[in-house]
């Protein structure tokens, strides 16, 4: 189950620096270069993503404890 919650905590790390560069494109458009549209595009797929991963921890949580729960 530790892998579980190790590889939701780096996707939900990943999507977290994902919108951050995002928003940063959007709240200044001409330092990096990118569109605005493209750039809110990204923060939406990085939000799906985060959820995604957090979703998989309470998953795995919800799990570990069904698991316990028979083995006591």
């Amino acid at each position: 189950m530790n892998t579980a919650f190790s590889t939701s905590v780096s996707a939900m790390a990943a999507a977290q620096a994902q919108l951050s560069h995002s928003a940063r494109a959007v709240a200044n458009p001409r330092a990096g270069g990118t569109d605005v549209i493209e750039a809110m595009v990204s923060m939406k797929k990085a939000e799906a993503a985060h959820s995604a991963a957090a979703a998989i921890a309470h998953t795995a949580a919800d799990m570990e404890d069904r698991l316990l729960d028979i083995l006591a």
